[in-house]
């Protein structure tokens, strides 16, 4: 019985502990709400291909990258050194502002070096 009684005493303690560590808790501050984004306005044809054909006069794996837009639809031409390249172009027009691409750049062909003929044998 006395054991039974030191127990329920002992979870008394810690109920009221925890009880009163909850009550001295600061109160937490609720975050001012984010303002709702509004959406930009669209930039022009002009500006969208300016700033794609400026980011391709910097690439270093498109050449001769050009970028025409009308209606916010980028068709792009020019010669990428990998598939790589050709998808960056891609990503580069929608980062301008493109609602879609046209891409019509080539991927360069890779050139494999011939093999060096082997020396003819000598026959004794």
């Amino acid at each position: 019985m006395k054991k039974f009684l030191f127990s329920v005493l002992v979870v008394a303690v810690f109920a009221l502990s925890a009880m009163a560590q909850g009550a001295t808790a600061p109160a937490k501050v609720a975050k001012p709400a984010k303002p709702a984004k509004t959406a930009a306005a669209p930039k022009s044809d002009a500006d969208i291909a300016k700033c794609t054909n400026d980011k391709f006069a910097t690439s270093t794996s498109v050449k001769n990258g050009k970028a025409a837009v009308s209606g916010g639809v980028a068709t792009l031409t020019g010669e990428a050194a990998n598939g790589g390249g050709k998808g960056g172009a891609n990503r580069s027009a929608k980062a301008c502002g493109a609602t879609s691409v046209v891409n019509n750049i080539t991927v360069a062909a890779k050139v494999k070096a011939a093999k060096p003929a082997a020396p003819p044998t000598k026959k004794p």
